[in-house]
């Protein structure tokens, strides 16, 4: 008798640190914010420079792809398309995953003007944040985005 309680003790401790672990981890899960997808439109609209391009970029993280699309005003230049590197991909994610997004302004601007602007749009599990930046002067993680996504 003393042997089956002793038994029923354990398997009782253990099914209850089971239980406790699995439910740990399906609220770390829910808690973390997971980045899903980024899209990204650098514009060159009023840039006084005919050899600076608008880019339009898009990646999907949950489908593991990138799409980016160069363009330029004047059609003497000729446009293309790139994907990003799997390495790319990975800065993107950690970079995004490191910052704190609630804290990024709306909108950056700067009193230069004739400035490229990009519009960022990075969608989580929770929110969707929209970031506007006249003259890609915003803060961190910004500036490193920009030196990823649009290779410059």
């Amino acid at each position: 008798m003393k042997f089956q309680f002793y038994i029923l003790t354990i398997i009782s401790v253990f099914l209850t640190s089971y239980i406790s672990a699995q439910t740990n981890a399906i609220k770390k899960n829910e808690s973390t914010n997971s980045i899903l997808k980024v899209e990204m439109s650098l514009s060159a609209f009023g840039v006084e420079s005919d050899s600076f391009p608008s880019i339009d970029v898009f990646i999907d993280f949950e489908k593991d792809s990138t799409n980016c699309v160069k363009t330029f005003y004047n059609p003497a230049y000729k446009g293309s398309t790139y994907t990003l590197t799997k390495s790319e991909m990975e800065s993107i994610i950690e970079l995004l995953k490191n910052s704190d997004l609630e804290k990024l302004k709306k909108s950056y601007t700067t009193n230069i003007t004739d400035q490229p602007s990009s519009k960022t749009v990075i969608q989580t599990n929770k929110a969707k944040y929209t970031i506007n930046d006249y003259g890609l002067k915003g803060e961190y993680p910004l500036q490193e985005l920009y030196k990823i996504i649009y290779k410059y």
